[in-house]
């Protein structure tokens, strides 16, 4: 029998995943993820024999890639901002998206009180937490299942980070913060039709969609923000490309007395903004 090489391995994966209408880079995807190797690695190695064990582990994460589950759902585990967070149903995965606002957060170098409100994963979180110095650091999430795994991951990453359960200030009715993010749900039921098939299946959906055209979060967050930011806090929120008109018009509506900035993401659509009372 000819020896398996890790290029024949992926020229397999990427005819199984094209005959299953999947994207075929999901192949080099998880292969490199699954090695732990650099993409340059693989380069080296790609005529070297694949032993069998990592032969039937690859094809069993490739059967699973044809149903079109995200490979970081196969895998268990996310990127983001450099580095890996677990993740499973129960949260999102963490995006690129996301990381502008993270970058944001740390130019703007705040100190003191940190709260996430909805933290999944906790990738967020324990990000500003590695990259940053705060005097206390709270996060929150309605979902029993989203807060398993972000105590794995700070229990991985060995933060001083409270976890708390609860729909949104609801943990945290008393306290105030320096610094409050939250990534909300933002989509609108009606652009179910125009998703990723594989987001809407596997991804969860509280996590996503929100009503009111996707904006309810944001007419909750403007409505209570004032008792649970200090004076000098900021808040920031990250929204969908296509919200930023609407969005303003409510917060101008309701936020009487705060004054927002909007931003950019790496690919240069409004993505994020922050929010701080007007000085």
């Amino acid at each position: 029998m000819a020896k398996l090489s890790y290029t024949n391995a992926l020229n397999w994966a990427f005819l199984v995943l094209k005959k299953a209408q999947q994207d075929p880079d999901i192949a080099r995807y998880l292969l490199i993820e699954m090695l732990g190797w650099t993409p340059t690695q693989l380069s080296l190695r790609q005529q070297s024999e694949m032993p069998e064990q990592q032969w039937q582990q690859y094809q069993h994460y490739i059967e699973i890639a044809t149903t079109g589950q995200p490979p970081q759902y196969i895998l268990g585990k996310a990127w983001f901002y450099g580095r890996q967070f677990q993740v499973n149903e129960h949260t999102l995965i963490p995006r690129q998206d996301s990381e502008a606002m993270i970058a944001q957060i740390l130019r703007d170098n705040v100190h003191g009180d940190l709260l996430e409100l909805g933290t999944g994963s906790g990738a967020l979180v324990l990000t500003l937490a590695l990259e940053h110095e705060y005097n206390r650091i709270v996060a929150t999430d309605i979902s029993t299942g989203a807060l398993r795994v972000a105590q794995e991951n700070v229990r991985h990453y060995q933060q001083n980070i409270v976890l708390r359960q609860g729909d949104l200030f609801a943990p945290v009715a008393t306290e105030q913060f320096d610094v409050i993010v939250f990534n909300p749900p933002y989509i609108s039921e009606q652009e179910k039709n125009i998703m990723d098939q594989s987001v809407l299946k596997y991804e969860p959906q509280k996590a996503l969609f929100a009503s009111q055209d996707g904006l309810a979060f944001y007419q909750r967050i403007f409505k209570t923000m004032e008792h649970f930011l200090k004076p000098d806090g900021k808040i920031y929120l990250e929204f969908g490309f296509q919200q930023q008109a609407k969005i303003s018009k409510m917060f101008h509506d309701l936020a009487t007395g705060f004054q927002a900035e909007f931003f950019r993401d790496v690919a240069n659509n409004p993505r994020f903004m922050r929010i701080q009372r007007k000085r």
